[in-house]
């Protein structure tokens, strides 16, 4: 792995008026297709949820991929997710998280961007990203990018969205918490000097939450293939499905969310693991 991020540019959303963002995550696709994790194929997880959001009403301007996309690292997983995504009508982009290799990424630059905005609101993607570690960590160069995007979202009156594979708060399980982003305190600054609404959307944690502290909302999504029970001591699995988050912003600031989560096909998992990090 490697600590230069490779987010860079800024992408417009022809919609401006309420934006419809999808969060997946955690999704794990192995170097070969097929693979599996904890018994469960992460392609046809995948795949799963995809079907469930072809099947709803959401009407996507973009879908956000908080990280882990590759369970080992290798470079055919982020062309399958690249080729399972074709089918989605929008415009998707990437983070990478501690499973991710960034040298098997090169040929996907153009996912891995900066900022995406509309003329209400904007996203900025942050990089949490460690060299051979599994918690998270804010760098210099990516709480400067955190800095501008405070910003320019006060010059320009927008509320501001930041994606981020790691979590920056705890979610009540001891094993899980301390790998959340350990300079929390340094964004927090930052997130707290904007004028308009604050969403924070992260992965990593393979499960669902929402909580507000300081003003700033704070959310999570399940994975695309494995949950983490909540509120465990040590490392436990849950029988939950795999799902997804949607998220509708409107002009004014007002945030509509929920998870969505696989029904017609069960995807059984080894409750009996230890942990696999």
């Amino acid at each position: 792995m490697t600590t230069e991020s490779r987010l860079r540019g800024d992408r417009v959303l022809p919609n401006d008026e309420t934006l419809t963002l999808l969060q997946v995550t955690d999704i794990h696709l192995m170097g070969n297709a097929g693979g599996k994790l904890l018994n469960v194929d992460t392609d046809a997880s995948l795949d799963a949820v995809l079907e469930l959001i072809a099947e709803s009403d959401l009407q996507p301007d973009a879908l956000l991929v908080t990280g882990d996309i590759s369970g080992d690292g290798e470079e055919p997983a982020y062309g399958r997710l690249a080729q399972a995504l074709s089918a989605v009508p929008a415009p998707s982009f990437w983070l990478p998280g501690n499973h991710d290799d960034s040298g098997g990424i090169v040929a996907h630059d153009d996912q891995f961007v900066r900022s995406v905005s509309n003329p209400h609101w904007l996203i900025v993607l942050l990089d949490s990203q460690q060299a051979e570690a599994v918690g998270g960590h804010l760098n210099a160069a990516e709480l400067e990018a955190l800095s501008r995007a405070v910003d320019r979202a006060n010059q320009e009156g927008k509320h501001l969205l930041v994606a981020i594979h790691h979590p920056l708060h705890p979610l009540g399980c001891d094993w899980l918490d301390p790998q959340r982003v350990d300079n929390s305190a340094a964004f927090e600054v930052e997130v707290q000097r904007c004028k308009q609404q604050v969403v924070v959307i992260a992965g990593h944690v393979h499960q669902a939450s929402d909580q507000t502290l300081n003003g700033v909302r704070y959310l999570t999504a399940p994975s695309t293939c494995v949950q983490f029970a909540p509120n465990q001591v040590e490392f436990k699995v849950d029988d939950a499905a795999p799902g997804y988050r949607w998220l509708r912003l409107s002009p004014q600031g007002e945030v509509e969310t929920n998870v969505e989560r696989v029904t017609r096909r069960a995807f059984p998992v080894d409750l009996s693991s230890g942990g696999y990090m």
